[in-house]
């Protein structure tokens, strides 16, 4: 553990506390990642060797050995320590009844559970018979812990041989970040109109996944000098008005997708500790009413060119990190549940990159790992890309009363399969 999560009471920094009292509105905020690994006949990864391996890496982990502990309703959250972790409970087994499409049920099971607050907030579950001699490792944490990247990051100390994602800190200087904020707030206030409401939504869950050579997906955005981003926000767009036209209909033929983008941390703050959720979202309108995909692909292209500024995204990570200190803890509380969601963003929609060498997992390939992003709430679907030594691993996590994202991924990858083709 390090030297101040040792420290007791240290206060949860404002961007992760954030997503403690999202929350709180009913939508448990479970990130993670699935682990594909290749068959291994020779029974490798016993759950008595990952837990062997999860003890031994702690150390490199310091939020894996603290909870998160509420005060009064006027105090913030405090990293507080705990005994080691009991991994009995952290790191368990479970065995998939249906393959693949069994242990995207499990996912979903496990993403509908908030983890519980006396515990440090991470879980580790192998999950067995995903195939012929093929298992899989779901590695869950709180989004308080990290965004997807932290996820990333965090479970890559688990992986040999050891690497890391490539650095985002650094930056522009104070003075041109400080104009840059600036500008990026006002375009904030310009963009904050609220979105069209889907209600409540349920408790509910369903998981499902695909994986599209990578290759194929940089060669169609290139083919249409795109960026890849921009190749995912249209593919969801097309999708959804081809799969969920009652939910297409009620939005009025627009969807509104919060696209987290990574900030690069100015230099007096990179080397902290237990600050771990490190992007800020922009929105981006997008249209579902059904039009052919080649112009739905270059309206969208058009619509996000002032979103790839930094501006916007220096500003949301602004408000999240600095901003929100100022108010008190029943004030940071309203704030996250009321602009998280419903009521300003209907959808996530996250493309970022991982390593690109094949890892291992206690000896055994793996073959892809799927991002797990948490819903919002009230926002029915948060779909996540993740680059792996060669695959584009996409997840697609949803309420399945108002999407079912098993036919809406099928059609997606379709449709970019058939643009490969062609490319």
């Amino acid at each position: 553990m390090s030297e101040r999560a040792r420290r007791p009471g240290v206060v949860v920094g404002s961007a992760d506390s954030f997503f403690l009292h999202v929350e709180e509105s009913g939508a448990p905020q479970i990130a993670g990642g699935v682990a594909l690994l290749h068959p291994a006949a020779d029974g490798r990864t016993s759950l008595g060797q990952i837990r062997d391996l999860v003890r031994e890496e702690l150390r490199h982990l310091p939020h894996f050995e603290v909870r998160a502990a509420s005060g009064s309703s006027w105090r913030r959250p405090r990293w507080v320590g705990t005994r080691e972790p009991d991994l009995d409970w952290h790191v368990t087994e479970r065995r998939s009844p249906d393959g693949l499409r069994g242990l995207e049920s499990i996912v979903a099971e496990l993403a509908a559970q908030p983890l519980p607050r006396d515990r440090p907030l991470w879980r580790v579950v192998m999950v067995r018979d995903v195939g012929p001699a093929r298992s899989a490792m779901v590695f869950l944490m709180h989004h308080a812990l990290g965004d997807g990247v932290g996820t990333v990051t965090n479970s890559l100390q688990l992986m040999r041989p050891r690497t890391a994602l490539p650095s985002f800190d650094g930056g522009p200087g104070r003075i041109a970040r400080g104009s840059a904020t600036a500008l990026g707030l006002a375009q904030l206030a310009a963009d904050g109109l609220p979105a069209a409401r889907l209600g409540a939504g349920s408790v509910r869950r369903d998981f499902a996944t695909a994986r599209p050579m990578l290759k194929d997906v940089r060669r169609v955005a290139d083919s249409r000098a795109v960026r890849v981003t921009d190749l995912v926000l249209a593919l969801v767009a097309d999708a959804v008005a081809a799969t969920c036209p009652d939910l297409a209909a009620r939005l009025g033929g627009q969807l509104r997708l919060a696209v987290p983008r990574l900030v690069a941390r100015p230099p007096e703050v990179a080397n902290r500790v237990l600050s771990s959720n490190a992007t800020g979202a922009v929105m981006v309108d997008v249209p579902v009413d059904g039009r052919p995909f080649e112009e739905l692909l270059r309206d969208l292209a058009r619509r996000t060119r002032r979103l790839h500024r930094p501006t916007r995204a220096m500003a949301a990570r602004f408000v999240m990190t600095s901003g929100l200190k100022v108010l008190p803890e029943p004030g940071v509380g309203w704030f996250a549940r009321t602009v998280y969601g419903r009521r300003f963003f209907q959808g996530i929609v996250t493309n970022f990159p991982g390593p690109t060498a094949q890892l291992s997992i206690d000896g055994v390939p793996i073959d892809v790992v799927y991002p797990v992003l948490p819903l919002a709430p009230g926002a029915p679907l948060a779909l996540g890309a993740l680059s792996w030594h060669g695959i584009l691993g996409v997840s697609l996590a949803a309420d399945p009363d108002l999407v079912d994202p098993h036919p809406l991924l099928a059609h997606l990858t379709a449709t970019l399969a058939g643009l490969a083709r062609s490319a």
